[in-house]
């Protein structure tokens, strides 16, 4: 009885506190913002602590109208890595606190990453890249800079081109020659601090661009070369990678040690690949032979092997006269 008259008088006690708590305004989150980590390429939500003394957590909803996403149950666990988001592909975030009595603060405005896409169009060296504006920061976006990093030139990056808020969201620049791989992300100022102090620095998805080119022929080789003494001219054949469709190969001769001649543009279609070289001058001895094939964008040359023919000296015929018998004679 005497305990059950305590509690009776604590919850008499501090119901009408329990009942205050539950009508008081949760104080929201401040300093939000979504970046992309660069070593795992995932997006990275963070805020300013919630300064409410009764916050419990956090509620990080995505889309609009605001889809629950996950809860993060720690007032002082500022940070949440979207793992089932991808950095390439634009999303968006709003936060809010929750107290012990699950009461919620207002909601952040919608944030999100900031996607940067790239390309080299075929045949070119031009990278052409463009990024979304960056939605939601806090006291606006100072600046945007495009980086890049030049593989194997650079061991990190450099700013290739920087705007302001207004934009343009979007930069073009030349491959250098030696050039393997191009790595971008695109870094974004905002105005005023971060709740460390420092600027506060948000970053793109990482893109890695290279020319592009169709690739040549992966086989391309002369099997043979022989002398056809009936037809007098050297009779070629060739192993040709049929699944490249190339317009034409170059076929090219040099005799006796001369620089090479294209002799003919030679296309493929069925087996044998054969071709009669009927420009043959028999009194020239040593006849060397290459062919060669561009890929689709006119550039890289691909050349076979060099195989070459001695041509065999023609015998002589002698000279041989009939008996005739001349009237007279």
């Amino acid at each position: 009885k005497p305990a059950r008259v305590l509690w009776l008088l604590l919850f008499a006690l501090f119901m009408p506190l329990a009942t205050l708590r539950a009508q008081d305004a949760v104080m929201p989150v401040t300093g939000w913002m979504a970046t992309v980590d660069e070593a795992t390429q995932q997006i990275v939500l963070t805020w300013h602590p919630s300064a409410d003394p009764h916050a419990m957590g956090y509620h990080i909803c995505t889309g609009s109208p605001c889809l629950d996403y996950d809860t993060v149950f720690n007032r002082y666990d500022t940070s949440y890595v979207c793992v089932d988001h991808s950095p390439t592909e634009p999303h968006t975030y709003r936060i809010h606190v929750f107290d012990s009595a699950y009461n919620v603060s207002v909601l952040t405005p919608s944030f999100g990453n900031v996607v940067l896409r790239a390309e080299v169009p075929l045949c070119t060296s031009t990278v052409n890249a463009q990024w979304t504006p960056y939605q939601g920061m806090p006291g606006g976006v100072y600046r945007y800079s495009l980086q890049a990093r030049l593989e194997p030139f650079d061991n990190d990056y450099s700013e290739k081109f920087s705007t302001d808020s207004t934009g343009p969201y979007a930069y073009s620049f030349d491959i250098p020659d030696g050039t393997t791989r191009v790595w971008l992300k695109v870094q974004i100022m905002g105005i005023g601090e971060s709740h460390n102090g420092y600027p506060r620095i948000s970053q793109s998805n990482v893109v890695s661009v290279q020319r592009r080119t169709i690739d040549t022929a992966s086989f391309l080789r002369i099997t043979s070369v022989v002398y056809d003494t009936l037809q007098w001219c050297n009779l070629l054949t060739f192993d040709i990678d049929t699944s490249y469709e190339a317009d034409y190969y170059t076929l090219y001769r040099s005799v006796d040690g001369a620089p090479w001649d294209s002799i003919a543009a030679l296309t493929f279609s069925t087996p044998p690949f054969t071709y009669a070289d009927q420009e043959v001058n028999v009194h020239d001895s040593l006849h060397c032979y290459r062919v060669s094939v561009r890929d689709a964008c006119g550039l890289n040359p691909h050349y076979s092997n060099t195989e070459c023919i001695v041509i065999p000296t023609p015998p002589d015929p002698g000279w041989a006269f009939p008996n005739v018998i001349i009237a007279g004679d």
